[in-house]
């Protein structure tokens, strides 16, 4: 009942909340899928491999909507780890929020918009960075945040990678309801890296699958 509340409601304050029974009114604007849609090709494209599509060495501060999105996800950081552990207590996986900086929901102009993807979504990008990010973490502690910008193409995007603290009065006040989520995930040897291309067996990876 606390992860499925108010998933509808925009959250415009940064302040945390004071009682309980607040935490189900916070929530953030989502895409829905929209924000995904444009760069399906550079995210999950069978055509190149995962490194020409995605890239992670671009500096956050050349364009100027990178950079207020990440400013905007640190100043959001209390209210936005409550948000990520509601998306990760309703899908019962891990995952991650991913965000397209060049995209805002014309319901909520003001603010981005989050997609929340589950590991085995995620898996489908190929890339190892993406998928050991969130196939190894404790969604009862962090949440995964993908900040990405498309090309003009909309054929690769440079990502970017925040992790958001859950804060204490909300992980202990949802304590049974982690517990029964942690409890119903995959070891961590079940979550397999997939990669498009070959990676040298001297490389320090876990459970990397070859595709």
């Amino acid at each position: 009942m606390h992860a499925y509340n108010g998933t509808s409601t925009t959250l415009t304050t940064g302040a945390p909340p004071s009682d309980l029974y607040d935490y189900p009114n916070f929530a953030f604007s989502d895409s829905k899928g929209e924000a995904l849609a444009p760069v399906q090709a550079a995210l999950f494209g069978k055509k190149r491999y995962a490194k020409d599509r995605i890239h992670w060495m671009f500096p956050p501060d050349k364009d100027e909507r990178v950079v207020q999105v990440l400013a905007w996800i640190q100043k959001m950081s209390y209210n936005l780890g409550t948000y990520g552990l509601h998306r990760f207590l309703q899908s019962r996986e891990r995952g991650a929020l991913i965000v397209n900086a060049a995209y805002r929901s014309p319901s909520s102009p003001n603010e981005p918009s989050f997609d929340w993807l589950t590991f085995d979504e995620l898996q489908a990008t190929m890339d190892k960075t993406i998928q050991t990010s969130a196939a190894f973490y404790d969604p009862s502690i962090q949440v995964i945040v993908f900040v990405f910008l498309p090309s003009k193409s909309g054929n690769s995007v440079a990502m970017w990678r925040r992790k958001i603290r859950v804060p204490n009065n909300t992980r202990l006040s949802l304590q049974p309801e982690i517990n029964m989520a942690m409890a119903g995930l995959r070891k961590e040897m079940d979550y397999h890296i997939h990669v498009d291309e070959y990676v040298s067996l001297l490389q320090p990876c876990r459970y990397i699958s070859y595709t």
